[in-house]
């Protein structure tokens, strides 16, 4: 029960600013189409959708520190979290269009506000704080794939997540290593 509601708070967190827009929150905006997880509660496609957010964030800031970072550590990390991160993402889109889900095109409120903080800094501060965010971000998906193992229901979206947790705990141990 309690890795449930761990789940929920967290996916609910990521889902927040959507939901405050269906509700007519951000009246006056163009609204366009709208992720299957924004109307659903489902488990499985909540998690498809936070996946879809990380996947989408790791390529984003991971795109700035090839353009922001002269560390080659840093670049080399970079590049192989957007080799990884695309491919995962392109196997994710393939199950949930065989699902009928529709995913998120962009990453989260609170990542996209992460890369607004990223795209400020240069040099070593931008390091910094791209290994602080590639750190954090990568602890929250682990955390949610163990999560997500113990509830989910869709076979395949439990092998998606089984396949992707050691790949995840691997590249969380590489950006503890950036300098």
């Amino acid at each position: 029960m309690k890795k449930r509601l761990a789940l929920s708070a967290l996916m609910l967190s990521l889902a927040l600013p959507s939901a405050t827009a269906l509700a007519g929150g951000m009246e006056g905006m163009p609204m366009g189409p709208v992720s299957t997880a924004q109307v659903s509660n489902d488990s499985d496609v909540l998690f498809m959708e936070v996946m879809t957010m990380s996947n989408l964030t790791e390529i984003t800031t991971s795109q700035l520190a090839l353009k922001k970072s002269s560390n080659a550590e840093v670049r080399a990390f970079a590049q192989t979290m957007i080799n990884h991160h695309t491919k995962a993402q392109a196997e994710l889109e393939a199950l949930a269009a065989k699902k009928g889900v529709r995913l998120a095109d962009k990453p989260g409120a609170d990542q996209r506000l992460q890369y607004n903080k990223l795209s400020t800094l240069s040099g070593a501060a931008f390091d910094t704080m791209y290994k602080k965010v590639q750190v954090q971000g990568h602890t929250m998906t682990l955390d949610l794939i163990k999560t997500y193992r113990t509830i989910g229901k869709d076979a395949q979206a439990l092998a998606y997540a089984a396949k992707s947790e050691p790949v995840v705990a691997m590249h969380l141990e590489m950006a503890k290593k950036l300098p």
